[in-house]
């Protein structure tokens, strides 16, 4: 195998790879979009919402923001301790408390962890006109894009050239930095040959 070409830029990653199997480039491909973990808004309690858009079109705005993820801290919350109950090692408390006029950004999320917070920033959720407020309670938790989109860790793809090499091409989200997802990507791999070589066959 031999890896040329390779750039990186912000959230991206391309390089060209050669003496490989295709199989090899789509499990990874497949691991990076499907199988690794990151944080998303799952339950949106709103306490109040005075602005143009309804509950649920602003909850699931907020489910689609890319969230930080510190994957060192957090347990997914079938497997946590506290038995899907929610405690500090499987979910993160998100707020939004303010009133208008303004625009309201991601920016105005607080959270109860500072590792947990939206990666953009300067994304635009609602305006809010005078008399108009928004209080909001969210519990962000771990979860893989193969549930739902909105825990995709990033896109990955590749192409292949007329000397049977291949082009990959890699980006992050947000969630993780675009290293993060790669090696997490190939823990993923490598954690489920290690499932397969323990099954045992009759």
């Amino acid at each position: 195998m031999k890896i040329t070409n390779f750039e990186k830029k912000e959230n991206i990653i391309n390089f060209r790879i050669s003496g490989v199997d295709v199989k090899y480039l789509n499990a990874l491909r497949r691991a990076i979009i499907s199988e690794v973990p990151t944080m998303a808004i799952e339950k949106v309690t709103f306490y109040e919402n005075s602005s143009i858009l309804d509950d649920e079109i602003l909850a699931h705005r907020l489910g689609l923001l890319p969230l930080k993820t510190d994957l060192k801290t957090y347990n997914f919350i079938g497997e946590c301790t506290c038995r899907k109950k929610g405690c500090g090692k499987c979910t993160a408390i998100l707020t939004i408390d303010v009133k208008g006029p303004k625009t309201v950004y991601a920016s105005d999320i607080t959270s109860t962890d500072k590792n947990i917070l939206p990666a953009y920033g300067k994304t635009p959720l609602v305006k809010i006109t005078k008399d108009q407020g928004l209080k909001i309670e969210a519990v962000a938790q771990l979860g893989r894009g193969k549930d739902h989109i909105k825990w995709q860790a990033g896109l990955a793809a590749y192409e292949q050239n007329s000397d049977g090499s291949y082009n990959f091409i890699l980006e992050s989200f947000g969630s993780l930095t675009v290293n993060e997802l790669l090696l997490k990507a190939f823990g993923v791999i490598k954690e489920k040959i290690s499932e397969l070589k323990d099954i045992k066959l009759d």
